[in-house]
C-alpha cells in the first residue's frame, strides 16, 4: 500500500479508535451506574469485587472494548507500515500518540475484557476504557496539531492530561463521598493551567506590525542588483543584440478582458491584456522592465519565475522590495544570461492576484540560432472565471480551442507554462513529440507517442515536433491547441500513460557527490496558529509562514533538501532564484532533471540538491497559492545578507 494511502487510512483509524474508546468508556460508565445499588457510591471496601451488572450490559461492553482493541490494533499496524515509507510518516505516533494509548488498551484487554465477561463492573475494569479513551483523544490532537517534528510543548500538556484524567478518574470510580477540597484546588489549578497556556500561546502568536525577516548581515538585498543603466538601446523588434538593452513598460490595471468564446470576465491586466505582453529577448542583452501601478485596492511587483536574477531583482515584497502602490513605479533591470521559457507574475497577494490575471510569458531566445524556428510560441495555461484557457501571445485565452495552420514540416515548439495553483496533464496527438525543456532547461528524451506529462503548477515544459500533413492537437484538461495544415479532422485527445518527468530525460548532468548541508521540509495539513488565531493550515515542520525557520546557505556550498508531503495534496514547490537538480522520486534515482517548480504529491518523498550560486534572501514556497498564503511558505537565507524591508500593511508576498 502507498504511502498516501496509509496516511488516508490512519485518518480514518484514529477517529475510529477514539469514538470506539469513547463508546465504550461511556457505555461502562452508563452501565455501571444503572447496576443493582442505584447511585450510592462504591466504597473503598468494596473495590475488589464491586459491583454485577446485568449480563447483556456487561457483555455489550466487552464487545466495545473489543472493537476498541481491534481498532487500535490497527492503527497500530499502519503506523509501523508507515514508519517503513520513512520515519517522518510515523514519529509523533510512534513516540507519543501510541505510547499514551497502548498500556491503558492493553490493561483494558487483560483485566476489563475478562472482568466484564464475568459480569463485572469494578472501579478497575471501568478505569482502563476510560484512560483509553482519553489517550485516543490526545491521539487525535496529535494527528490535527502536531505532524513531525515531535512538539515538546505539546507532548508535556498531552502526556500529564492523560494521566490527570487517569487519576481523576480512579477518584471519581473509588470515592465515597463528595470530591474533596484536594480534588477540586488540584481541577480548579489545571483549569487555569489550560487557559494561561492557551492564552499565551495565542499571545506569542501573533505577529508584530513589521517583521523583518533578515535584520542582519552585511550584505543588504538593495545592494544585489542588476546593471545600474543603461547600455544603448534597441528597440523590440531588433535581431541578435548580445550586451544590448531591451526596455520594457508594464502597467499593472483592472480591465475587462474577453475570452475566445466572447466571455467577458473582470481581470487584473498588465496593459489592459492577460496574459500580459508577452516578453522575448535575446541571450546575452539587458531586460529593463519599468513596473507602473494603476491599481487602487492593492500592491504589485514583478517576480521572474524561474529566472536566476539578481536577489534585488525577485519582485518579493517585504523581502527584496516594497510593493508598488498607485502611482508609484519600480524598475527591474537584468542580464538575460539563461535562455529558455520563463514567465512574470505579481508576488503582492498572489494567490488572488495572480489567478485574476497579473501574469504574463518570457521568452529568452539562445544566441545560437539566430531567430526562432518554425513555430515557437509561449502558450500560457490559466483559469478565468472557472474555466480553463489557452493562451498564445497576441490572441484572446481561449476557453475551449484554439487553432492555427502551419503548413507541413514547420518545426514545432510550444512553450507551455502553468500559471494556475494545480497541476495539468499535457499530451500531443497526432503526431510523435518530445519534452525538449523542463522548466527552461534543456533536457534529451525519447519521443513519446500518445504519452501524456503532468505539468506542475509554475511549471513549464516545451514540447516539439515537426508538423505532419495532418492535425495535431495539444490537449489540457479539456482545452487544447489545434495545429493544422488546413484539412482534415482534428484527433482525439492524447490519452496515452503518464510519463514521470524525474525519468525521462538524460544528459550529461551529474549529481554532487557530497552535501555541505541538509535540510528536510516536512509538509502537511495542520491546526496552527496563524496571526494568533488557530486555523487548519498547510504547515512545514509544523510551523506556518512567517515562523517557518530559513533554510541557512553560504555561497558555493551544495545543499541537500528531503521534502516529505504528509498531506492528501499535491504540493508544488518553487525555490525562487534557483533551479534544483532532483536526486530521488520515493527513493528510485531520478534521471536527474533540473527545476524549479516540483510537484510533491501526497505520501512522496523527493530528494533535490540546490546549488548555492546566487547570493540572498529567497523565498521558498508551494505554488498552490492558497497553500502559500496558509503557511505553506519559508525562505532560503545566505550568510550575510540581509533585508531593510518589512512584512507590514504594505507589503503581503504570501
Amino acid at each position: 500500500m502507498s504511502a498516501a494511502a496509509l496516511i488516508a487510512l490512519d485518518r480514518i483509524l484514529v477517529i475510529l479508535v477514539a469514538v470506539s474508546w469513547g463508546w465504550a468508556g461511556g457505555h461502562l460508565l452508563v452501565s455501571r451506574k444503572a447496576v443493582p445499588g442505584g447511585h450510592p457510591p462504591v466504597s473503598r471496601e468494596a473495590v475488589p469485587g464491586s459491583r454485577a451488572g446485568s449480563p447483556r450490559a456487561a457483555g455489550w461492553a466487552a464487545a466495545l472494548v473489543v472493537i476498541a482493541l481491534v481498532a487500535t490494533a490497527g492503527r497500530l499496524a499502519v503506523t509501523v507500515t508507515l514508519a517503513g515509507h520513512g520515519w517522518w510518516f510515523a514519529g509523533e505516533k510512534a513516540l507519543l500518540a501510541l505510547p499514551l494509548l497502548l498500556p491503558p488498551a492493553l490493561a483494558a484487554a487483560v483485566v476489563s475484557v475478562p472482568g466484564l465477561l464475568r459480569g463485572s463492573f469494578s472501579p478497575l475494569v471501568v478505569l482502563f476504557p476510560l484512560t483509553s479513551a482519553y489517550a485516543a483523544v490526545a491521539g487525535v490532537v496529535v494527528a490535527v496539531g502536531m505532524g513531525y517534528p515531535l512538539s515538546p510543548y505539546l507532548s508535556v500538556v498531552l502526556t500529564p492530561a492523560v494521566l490527570g484524567g487517569a487519576l481523576a478518574t480512579w477518584s471519581m470510580l473509588t470515592r465515597t463521598g463528595p470530591p474533596g477540597r484536594r480534588w477540586r484546588v488540584a481541577g480548579a489549578v489545571v483549569v487555569a493551567f489550560a487557559v494561561a497556556w492557551s492564552g499565551l500561546s495565542v499571545w506569542n502568536a501573533r505577529l508584530p506590525a513589521s517583521l523583518r525577516l533578515a535584520p542582519g548581515g552585511t550584505v543588504d538585498v538593495t545592494a544585489l542588483r542588476g546593471p545600474p543603466e543603461a547600455a544603448p538601446e534597441s528597440g523590440p523588434e531588433s535581431g541578435p543584440a548580445s550586451g544590448k538593452l531591451r526596455r520594457f513598460t508594464l502597467t499593472a490595471k483592472p480591465a475587462t478582458i474577453t475570452l475566445a468564446s466572447g466571455r467577458t470576465v473582470e481581470a487584473l491586466t498588465f496593459d489592459g491584456r492577460s496574459p500580459g505582453p508577452p516578453l522575448r529577448v535575446r541571450q546575452g542583452e539587458t531586460v529593463e522592465v519599468r513596473l507602473r501601478s494603476e491599481l487602487a485596492d492593492r500592491g504589485v511587483t514583478l517576480h521572474w519565475h524561474g529566472y536566476h536574477v539578481p536577489n534585488g531583482e525577485d519582485g518579493v515584497p517585504g523581502l527584496t522590495q516594497n510593493a508598488v502602490r498607485k502611482g508609484e513605479e519600480f524598475v527591474y533591470r537584468f542580464r538575460a544570461d539563461q535562455p529558455g521559457s520563463y514567465w512574470y507574475h505579481t508576488h503582492e497577494t498572489p494567490n488572488r492576484a495572480l489567478r485574476a490575471g497579473l501574469f504574463g510569458m518570457f521568452t529568452v531566445d539562445p544566441v545560437d540560432p539566430v531567430a526562432p524556428e518554425g513555430f515557437d510560441e509561449p502558450v500560457a495555461l490559466h483559469t478565468f472565471g472557472g474555466s480553463l484557457t489557452v493562451a498564445l501571445a497576441g490572441s484572446p485565452p481561449a476557453d475551449g480551442l484554439a487553432t492555427r495552420v502551419l503548413a507541413p514540416g514547420t518545426p514545432v515548439r510550444l512553450r507551455v507554462a502553468n500559471t494556475d495553483n494545480g497541476p495539468h496533464t499535457l499530451g500531443v496527438s497526432g503526431v510523435p513529440y518530445r519534452i525538449a525543456a523542463v522548466d527552461g532547461l534543456p533536457v534529451a528524451g525519447r519521443a513519446l507517442r500518445d504519452g501524456r506529462a503532468r505539468l506542475a503548477a509554475g511549471g513549464r515544459y516545451d514540447l516539439v515536433f515537426t508538423m505532419p500533413p495532418r492535425p495535431v492537437l495539444m490537449s489540457a484538461d479539456g482545452v487544447g491547441l489545434l495545429l493544422t495544415p488546413g484539412a482534415g479532422a482534428a484527433p482525439a485527445p492524447s490519452a496515452g500513460p503518464l510519463i514521470d518527468i524525474t525519468r525521462y530525460g538524460s544528459g550529461d548532468v551529474r549529481a554532487p557527490q557530497r552535501f555541505d548541508r541538509s535540510y528536510t521540509w516536512v509538509l502537511d495539513r495542520l491546526v496552527a496558529l496563524r496571526g494568533g488565531v488557530p486555523r487548519l493550515s498547510h504547515t512545514v515542520n509544523g510551523q506556518v509562514w512567517p515562523r517557518v525557520p530559513p533554510a541557512l546557505v553560504k555561497e558555493g556550498e551544495w545543499v541537500r533538501f528531503t521534502v516529505v508531503n504528509r498531506s492528501g495534496e499535491p504540493h508544488p514547490m518553487h525555490p525562487h532564484g534557483h533551479h534544483v537538480l532532483v536526486l530521488t522520486r520515493d527513493g528510485a534515482p531520478a534521471a536527474p532533471v533540473w527545476m524549479d517548480s516540483f510537484d510533491v504529491g501526497p505520501g512522496e518523498v523527493w530528494e533535490v540538491a540546490l546549488r548555492a550560486d546566487n547570493p540572498g534572501v529567497w523565498l521558498a514556497h508551494c505554488h498552490e497559492l492558497t497553500h502559500a498564503a496558509e503557511g505553506m511558505t519559508l525562505h532560503v537565507a545566505y550568510d550575510a545578507v540581509r533585508s531593510p524591508f518589512a512584512l507590514d500593511g504594505h507589503n503581503h508576498p504570501e
